[in-house]
């Protein structure tokens, strides 16, 4: 269907009478503005069916004799069951397109009801893992996204990695790294790491990573590197230890020097925020940055 037309006779399942109040009243905006921006921009189209439910007035037919079907072209002549951001992107889209859509005809209220529950309650969202493999094959990730992703994939393959086998690229899973969370714990460094490429990026935070593990072995058995909030803690922390190291380890800049520093100020602290159900990393970030300062002299 023509989506000047689909945006023209269709409204969302609300109580309000007026098909535009309907839309700006229930949905958001900006997510259509964000559809109808994504189109106009020519990078690609939706390919996904907006579900509708012809309503009486339209004269929904469908002709079989040539395969076609017919309506009168009204206001509310469909009611949208599912797409309901994607229609309001089209309205608010500059250029046209022709929009696949299945439509559903002779449903009473409680039949378009319970449909609307059966595909809006029952949906599954996609897992974020999943999107950044998807984006990183079809070659939409930003710079800096693509930069994390080349780091990601350098730690996941380099024989002298120090998370080798700890990473998790295509999924969430217990005892692995992500790279949902990879990237989240790594993009607050970007900036830091200025125009450096992926390689260098490497092989600064590897020694780091290296040693925050062995330091981990040697402190506590019941701390889990792998858990998402202790790495985003410690690679938060990552600017902080590399500049005190450098102030005690003058020239020195490698795994030992950071396993004897993170030793250094991790020995008697109570590690709490390292142990059990951690819902954040501030706790961890807080532990590192009490444990840096200066102790007392009296």
């Amino acid at each position: 269907m023509p989506s000047e037309v689909l945006a023209e006779c269709s409204f969302v399942l609300t109580r309000d009478e007026d098909r535009e109040a309907g839309f700006q009243r229930y949905l958001s905006k900006e997510r259509a503005e964000e559809i109808a921006a994504y189109l106009d921009s020519g990078l690609g189209t939706i390919p996904t069916s907006v579900i509708l439910s012809a309503q009486p007035d339209s004269e929904f037919e469908y002709i079989s004799k040539n395969r076609t079907v017919s309506f009168n072209k009204i206001d509310k002549a469909f009611m949208i069951i599912d797409g309901q951001h994607r229609v309001y992107g089209f309205k608010l889209a500059k250029g046209t397109m022709r929009i696949p859509v299945i439509i559903y005809s002779d449903l009473d209220r409680s039949e378009e009801a319970q449909l609307f529950i059966d595909i809006n309650g029952k949906q599954k969202q996609v897992p974020p893992e999943l999107l950044l493999d998807i984006k990183k094959l079809a070659n939409t990730q930003g710079g800096t996204e693509k930069k994390i992703g080349t780091v990601f994939d350098l730690f996941d393959s380099e024989p002298g990695s120090s998370l080798l086998g700890l990473l998790s690229p295509h999924e969430k899973k217990t005892g692995f790294i992500s790279r949902v969370t990879f990237n989240s714990a790594i993009k607050p460094l970007m900036e830091l790491f200025g125009d450096a490429p992926p390689e260098k990026i490497y092989e600064i935070l590897n020694p780091y990573f290296e040693a925050v593990k062995s330091a981990f072995v040697k402190i506590s058995n019941d701390i889990e590197f792998t858990s998402p909030m202790t790495f985003r803690g410690m690679t938060a922390v990552f600017p902080e230890v590399n500049e005190k190291v450098r102030f005690r380890f003058p020239g020195e800049i490698n795994q030992k020097s950071y396993h004897k520093y993170i030793i250094e100020i991790l020995s008697g602290q109570k590690l709490a925020a390292f142990k059990g159900r951690q819902r954040s990393h501030a706790g961890i970030v807080s532990t590192i940055k009490d444990a840096m300062r200066p102790r007392s002299l009296f």
